[in-house]
């Protein structure tokens, strides 16, 4: 009896799975270049003309190879 539950429970867990496959629909990538920031107006967008605080000075040095905000020339 005990095998029986357990047929029917993995048979109702390979449904699941094949339904979830089947009804996720992942879109194709428009481009395959990287994106370069948040679009303009977005609330993560970068202020120049702010320095830094001390957790953003510590991701720059942990990651050096991120560029920080230069000021805009415009402000």
């Amino acid at each position: 009896m005990a095998s029986l539950y357990a047929w029917l429970l993995r048979a109702a867990q390979d449904s699941l799975i094949a339904f979830g496959r089947i009804w996720v629909w992942i879109p194709p990538a428009e481009s395959e270049t990287p994106l370069e920031g948040p679009p303009p107006g977005h609330p993560e967008q970068l202020c120049p003309d702010v320095p830094l605080n001390a957790v953003e000075e510590e991701f720059l040095r942990i990651f050096p190879d991120i560029d920080p905000p230069t000021p805009s020339p415009d402000r």
